[in-house]
């Protein structure tokens, strides 16, 4: 296997769990909180939701991208998930736990270097 069928399998990963992320949070919005840095009480709730259907639309995105081998353009909406992570790295940071807001932090950088190579490398 090359280092193209890694970042390949890399976008799948990042697809994969993003949607899994989204359902969770969609069916179990109140431990999904927790888990996203941020603990929600009954009225926040809903907030949580929203960001799950969000997450289950950029997992669904990012698969049938790679479904498609349309490599370009997922590293194009890689880049752009980017900002989605990074934004929820910066509110867990300053609003949760400081500790969990760096799984946020890790997944920018993990989708901007496969975004990057998917967009900017021949495939």
């Amino acid at each position: 296997m090359n280092l193209e069928n890694i970042i390949h399998y890399v976008a799948l990963i990042v697809g994969l769990v993003t949607l899994i992320i989204g359902i969770s949070a969609v069916i179990r919005p109140k431990p999904m909180s927790t888990k996203f840095g941020i603990a929600a009480n009954d009225a926040t709730l809903p907030y949580v939701v929203s960001t799950g259907i969000r997450d289950v639309f950029i997992g669904l995105t990012v698969l049938i991208l790679f479904y498609l081998s349309e490599w370009h353009t997922l590293g194009a909406i890689n880049i752009c998930v980017a900002v989605v992570a990074i934004s929820d790295f910066l509110v867990v940071r300053k609003h949760g736990d400081k500790k969990t807001s760096y799984i946020h932090l890790v997944g920018a950088i993990a989708v901007v270097v496969c975004g990057g190579w998917l967009l900017f490398w021949p495939t």
